[in-house]
């Protein structure tokens, strides 16, 4: 009886076990390229477990990680599986990165690093770190407000056309961030709090968009320098042959940080404004030089106190203007492409006139029921102080009636029909 038993508890636990078995679960792990779409392994794992092993391997690469999009945007960190899944590996090259990484940038810290243009450029190289695979960095103090990239910069301010590290390659953090968003492609990396930062660059030798720019805060920084800054501001530019004795010098206009000019593009081509007094470059916000195609143009750039852009630069065709009480009473604000009825027109001889009927409209308060103006040469809403023209220094004032009003750019006279 008893050996009856024993085969009988024997039979129920086989038959348990075989439904135990038959009732687990199990999830596939279908494991894809960085291209989304290739199947390099497929996995078959129970459900509620994680992903230790993805069994894959690529040569001449090194695995970067695991990610649950195609966009390899959200890293997978090992979470348990619960239904069939696709992770997606993104690859690093293996191959060692000899480059020679350079900060460039505006730095409060650092005024004499000026975008790069300083060499030899040893203090602002980025020092390989001991065993860490493709890793570079750097300590600088860093200033709320300064803007940098990491670059290949070579002798002469060359810097690599496919070289350069900017917001999209930042790890946005507290400390650092890049552009509005992060589709905004070129952008400086931008600083958002003093102190003195270790930047880490890991780099990829072969995909410039795996590179990761990142910072660690280690303290206070020290007080930036007092520097006094000199400005000497000339237009230099492809069309006149980079030759710095073809340099178009720029006036500075009275007390303002604003410098004007006018120059002739006899041909399509490219230019920035180098400060001569600190061998800061100004161009496009990308670091760009700004293109331009042959004509006659008029540039304003705006600084800061500390030799920085202000704004962007604004270059185009200038135009002559009637500007004053009239119309808008904008007065320099006026001199602008958007103000068709009050732009002169050129005429044969090389004067300009405009035919304008004043009202009481055009009048004001302080001019005694005249209409006051002058005429100035400008664009985007900037005039320097040599492009005003009226009756000497003085306004030219008027009564509200119709006239035809001319200007001779020959010798700045204003005359009123």
């Amino acid at each position: 009886m008893k050996k009856t038993l024993v085969c009988l508890m024997l039979v129920l636990a086989l038959v348990l076990g075989c439904a135990a078995a038959e009732t687990a679960e199990t999830v596939k792990v279908e494991i894809r390229d960085s291209d989304g779409v290739t199947v390099l392994n497929e996995l078959e794992i129970e459900k509620g477990a994680a992903v230790t092993d993805l069994g894959v391997t690529k040569d001449g690469y090194v695995l970067e990680g695991v990610y649950v999009t195609p966009a390899l945007l959200r890293p997978y960190e090992q979470t348990p599986i619960e239904e069939d899944t696709v992770l997606f590996v993104a690859w690093k090259s293996a191959v060692v990165d000899e480059r020679p990484w350079m900060l460039a940038g505006s730095l409060k810290g650092y005024p004499d690093n000026a975008w790069g243009q300083i060499w030899p450029q040893d203090d602002y190289l980025l020092a390989p770190v001991e065993d860490a695979f493709n890793t570079f960095a750097i300590e600088v103090n860093l200033y709320e407000g300064d803007e940098f990239k990491i670059a290949v910069i070579g002798e002469g301010y060359a810097w690599s056309d496919t070289d350069s590290l900017d917001s999209r390659n930042v790890v946005a953090s507290e400390y650092l961030t890049g552009g509005e968003d992060a589709f905004d492609t070129g952008a400086n990396i931008k600083v958002l709090q003093d102190g003195l930062y270790r930047l880490t660059l890991v780099t990829d030798a072969e995909t410039i968009s795996l590179c990761r720019i990142s910072a660690e805060r280690l303290g206070d920084a020290a007080p930036p320098p007092e520097v006094a800054y000199e400005f000497d501001l000339q237009v230099h530019a492809s069309f006149l042959g980079w030759d710095v004795a073809q340099n178009v010098v720029l006036t500075r206009n009275g007390d303002e940080y604003l410098w004007y000019g006018v120059f002739d593009a006899a041909e399509d081509g490219e230019f920035g404004i180098k400060n001569y007094g600190t061998d800061a470059w100004f161009a496009g916000e990308d670091g760009a030089n700004i293109p331009v195609a042959a004509g006659h143009y008029m540039v304003f750039i705006r600084l800061t106190e500390d030799n920085k852009l202000a704004e962007p630069i604004v270059v185009g065709e200038p135009a002559y203007y009637v500007v004053g009480t009239c119309g808008n009473k904008g007065w320099a604000a006026d001199a602008n492409a958007d103000n068709t009825a009050y732009c002169m027109q050129a005429q044969d001889d090389g004067t300009y006139s405009l035919t304008v009927s004043f009202t009481e409209d055009d009048t004001d308060t302080w001019t005694e029921g005249k209409v006051a103006f002058k005429v100035v040469y400008g664009l985007g809403g900037l005039v320097g102080n040599d492009y005003w023209y009226g009756d000497g220094a003085d306004n030219i004032l008027v009564d509200p009636g119709d006239y035809t009003i001319r200007f001779d750019p020959a010798t700045g006279a204003v005359t009123v029909e």
